[in-house]
């Protein structure tokens, strides 16, 4: 127990002195400046970078002294002086066997110190002082230097039949008269036929047939799958994709990779082309790289060494993925439908349509949905010409009835003319109504005062006769039931009656009867 709990303790002593030691957490100003530090050196997207930012000062200090704590193992002009020294002509034989052993793992070396390391190391790599894409791809098409040659000939054969060659222009092209001379760089291209002896003669100089054996050494080993892995670290930033994408000879030499014969470098170099052609302009880049590696590898069909590869490969699975979904970009993300009619043309003259039919049935997943992808977007020929033909009388069709609707379009332009005349003379004929109607209506309100104030006289005449009425008739009645002794009730002037100065009436004679 004692010897157990003694171990415990030494490695709890050992684990304490392997930990980093923990600095002091700085003012606010600093903490917040050397934070955003190390956030620049990440190179995250905007999310990530609002989360991080929301994170309180003890994570902040964490993450500044993990930043801090890494150091970087080269800088980026120790790689690329090694790349220059590869690529240096100069060097002898026997001095390039011994540089050119370590050169994959320099690269693999270089290809992590740009996946990895921050984006302030990247862009020192790419920056105008190093130039490290410029050197990188300089160095990848060294390594392709003899990759058209076949490898059972001879060094000898292979000097001789690269006089003048595709790929011999190719490098001059990339390289011009200093770094990689090639068999005819020597002379101008225009000056070649009349002094072909010259060339000969140039062909079979050390430095040309140097290069070629130095290539060939290169061509042995994983470089050219590692150089390929190291632009694709670049290009994992949107600042180095565009110096790739602006590169001129970079993408060339990118798909010149596809004669490498590793099918893992064959599906990676088709990754990256996918992923230039679905940027804007890319579809351009790629179809102007192609058409560079036709004329390079002497092609008599752009696209025919893809499909050779395409045909050959049927056991990699994952070439095959990589193959079809190119193909698939390449097709079908064209927007004009004619030119992707031709692009598919040019694959289908090259045997792809047979060829699918036998990939139909492969148990590959993948595979099976990029080939559906590719059937279900593929545009049907005989299709498209009946559909042209049903246009073309359609578009007759069209042409008679706009002819139509022209005529119709006057008849109603003269209908509504017609219309618009009938209702000015009505909204004339209205306003004149009009003025007639409030005349009316004037005269109808004058002679409805007059009825009124008539018919208010006219009642008012009707009460006083009835009441007048009322009152002789109250006066028969109260002298006949009071007799002749009765009062007379008075008589006014507006009763018909006589005034006071009026004689009065006789009495009444007496009842005289018989005796």
């Amino acid at each position: 127990m004692g010897n157990a709990e003694s171990m415990e303790s030494q490695l709890a002593v050992i684990r304490s002195r392997a930990a980093p030691v923990r600095l002091p957490m700085p003012d606010p100003a600093e903490l917040e400046e050397r934070f955003s530090i190390a956030l620049n050196s990440m190179n995250l997207p905007p999310d990530k970078v609002r989360l991080l930012r929301s994170y309180d000062n003890e994570k902040k200090w964490e993450l500044i002294c993990d930043q801090e704590r890494f150091q970087v193992k080269n800088p980026p002009h120790t790689y690329i002086q090694k790349l220059r020294g590869f690529l240096d002509p100069a060097v002898t034989r026997k001095k390039f066997r011994r540089r050119v052993q370590e050169s994959t793992q320099m690269l693999r070396e270089l290809e992590i110190s740009l996946r990895t390391n921050h984006i302030g190391w990247v862009r020192e790599f790419l920056n105008e002082e190093n130039r490290g894409l410029d050197v990188l791809v300089e160095y990848l098409s060294f390594a392709q230097y003899a990759v058209t040659f076949d490898g059972e000939q001879s060094e000898a054969s292979g000097d001789a039949s690269s006089i003048d060659s595709p790929w011999s222009r190719s490098i001059e092209d990339l390289h011009g008269d200093c770094s990689l001379p090639s068999p005819s760089s020597s002379v101008p291209r225009a000056a070649r036929h009349s002094i072909s002896s010259a060339i000969v003669t140039r062909s079979n100089t050390l430095p040309s047939r140097r290069t070629l054996k130095n290539s060939r050494l290169v061509c042995k080993k994983d470089d050219v799958h590692v150089c390929v892995m190291c632009l694709r670290a670049i290009m994992n930033y949107q600042y180095g994709f565009n110096m790739v994408m602006s590169h001129p000879h970079a993408v060339n030499e990118i798909a010149l990779s596809l004669n490498n014969r590793n099918p893992r470098t064959k599906a990676l170099v088709l990754e990256l082309l996918a992923a230039v052609c679905l940027v804007r302009g890319g579809h351009e880049i790629i179809l102007s790289a192609f058409d560079h590696f036709k004329t390079v590898c002497s092609e008599s069909m752009r696209f025919e060494k893809l499909m050779e590869h395409f045909k050959n490969e049927d056991d990699n699975i994952d070439f095959l993925v990589a193959c079809m979904q190119f193909i698939n970009i390449v097709v079908h993300s064209v927007e004009d439908m004619n030119f992707r009619v031709h692009l598919q043309y040019d694959f289908t003259k090259l045997n792809l349509d047979e060829h699918l039919e036998r990939l139909k049935h492969t148990e590959s997943d993948r595979l099976q949905v990029q080939i559906q992808a590719y059937l279900d977007n593929v545009f049907d020929v005989g299709t498209l010409l009946e559909d042209a033909e049903t246009k073309t009388a359609a578009l007759e069709r069209v042409e008679e009835l706009e002819e139509s609707l022209a005529t119709m379009s006057e008849r109603l332009l003269d209908v509504e003319n017609e219309a618009m005349l009938k209702i000015v003379e009505l909204e004339k004929q209205l306003m004149q109504t009009n003025k007639e109607l409030d005349h009316i209506r004037d005269v109808y309100a004058s002679t409805n005062s007059t009825v009124h104030t008539l018919r208010r006289m006219v009642r008012e005449k009707d009460q006083t006769i009835r009441r007048q009425t009322r009152l002789e008739r109250q006066a028969q009645e109260a002298q006949q039931a009071g007799g002749p002794g009765a009062p007379q009730p008075p008589r006014g002037e507006g009763d018909g009656g006589v005034g006071e100065s009026a004689s009065p009436s006789p009495p009444p004679c007496p009842n005289l009867s018989p005796r």
